[in-house]
């Protein structure tokens, strides 16, 4: 697919639009390894789509420049695992799309007139070389044309010009890009927010086309904001991908491991509701993502051991208080532990409720023999009652 739009030339960037589905694919391929990797394809199938429709989603003329800036992350990731070979590639696609961006309309006007002056012949020249070759060519062919000969003293002349015209380009080069002209249609300013000092400052909101140039640090801090929002929403995964593109800039700062922890303890405490509630495939399920936290981010995971044992230990038994007598009828034949409020405990089988009192079946070792009796126990002596499950 041809680009006519760029400055009325013939630009065929079929070639970079293939190489940047290879890169997709290869964030696609990458998907498991990392989190950021799905980011980063989107990210490139933005800039493929773009590239494809030959103009921005808003209707405006395509921005290269900005396409090579939104590649820069995804190069620093791949170059981040390992793959350099990939950031490189990436880099060549960089300059390959910085250098569709448009020329100037003033560039465009001096390289159509018959003759360019001094100062438009530098602005539009690539080079001092190729200006010298293209003034020489032009000189030849009115030569040929007209049929007479020029002097070797006006030859001579023209050819110091020339030169004159090869240093001045250069040092326009040398000095920094070729500024356009302003428009001189005036564009009314656009109005501006004022800012409410009382609000506190939210996180800046994510764009498919940034066009700002943010610093590294101004990235991190905007990781660590969108971060803190998605877990004020209780949005765990968001929390964690915003997580790892702030670590992938600085891993150690201490803010991201504070982040990571309130993370975790969220989820720790997730965890201990459901087992509360004897929702035990939820339990495990939320103690799973968890540890796969606290690995990401290097945390450590006694808690975490701590609260599996807990869990599992809660699967054999429930506590229930005396005063639930329908929980405590319904449990009648299991095997309990009753806690006296005296401290002692008796064990036994629950034979059922009468009235107050707590009715046990009770095996107990006399003599070297078994005995087997049943015992009323006043429900108002019990401090609790644990139930063991089938």
């Amino acid at each position: 697919m041809a680009n006519n739009d760029n400055n009325s030339r013939n630009v065929d960037i079929r070639p970079l639009i293939a190489r940047l589905k290879e890169i997709e694919r290869k964030c696609d391929s990458m998907g498991t390894r990392n989190e950021e990797f799905p980011l980063m394809r989107d990210r490139l199938v933005s800039i493929i789509a773009r590239l494809e429709a030959g103009e921005e989603p808003s209707g405006e003329p395509l921005s290269y420049r900005a396409m090579a800036r939104e590649l820069f992350p995804v190069a620093h990731l791949f170059e981040s695992v390992g793959f350099m070979s990939v950031g490189k590639e990436i880099a060549h696609v960089e300059r390959s799309l910085q250098d569709l961006e448009p020329e100037s309309e003033s560039a465009a006007e001096s390289s159509g007139s018959s003759r360019p002056s001094p100062t438009s012949s530098a602005a539009a020249a690539p080079s001092p070389e190729k200006a010298g070759e293209q003034e020489l060519d032009r000189e030849e062919a009115e030569e040929d044309a007209s049929g007479a000969s020029i002097p070797k003293p006006i030859l001579a002349g023209l050819f110091l010009l020339l030169i004159a015209v090869a240093v001045a380009a250069a040092l326009i080069l040398k000095t920094g890009p070729f500024q356009a002209k302003p428009d001189p249609t005036p564009v009314p300013p656009k109005p501006t927010a004022v800012p409410n000092p009382t609000q506190e400052p939210r996180p800046t909101p994510a764009s498919p086309n940034p066009d700002a140039r943010l610093s590294t640090r101004e990235r991190f801090d905007d990781a660590l904001a969108q971060a803190r929002l998605s877990l004020s929403q209780r949005d765990f995964d968001g929390a964690v991908k915003y997580l790892s593109i702030a670590a992938l800039i600085d891993r150690h700062d201490t803010s991201v491991v504070e982040m990571a922890e309130l993370v975790l303890d969220q989820r720790l405490r997730d965890a201990n509701d459901a087992a509360d509630q004897r929702r035990w495939e939820d339990a495990a399920q939320i103690t799973a993502h968890a540890r796969s936290i606290a690995k990401r981010f290097e945390l450590d995971t006694h808690r975490i051991d701590a609260a599996e044992y807990r869990y599992s230990e809660m699967k054999l038994s429930r506590i229930v208080q005396p005063e639930e007598t329908q929980t405590l009828r319904a449990a009648i034949g299991k095997q309990v532990e009753v806690k006296l409020e005296n401290g002692s405990v008796l064990e036994g089988r629950i034979a059922g409720v009468s009235g107050s009192n707590l009715v046990l079946d009770i095996d107990d070792d006399v003599g070297g023999g078994i005995v087997s009796f049943t015992d009323e126990v006043p429900l108002s002596t019990i401090r609790w009652v644990k139930i063991w499950e089938d």
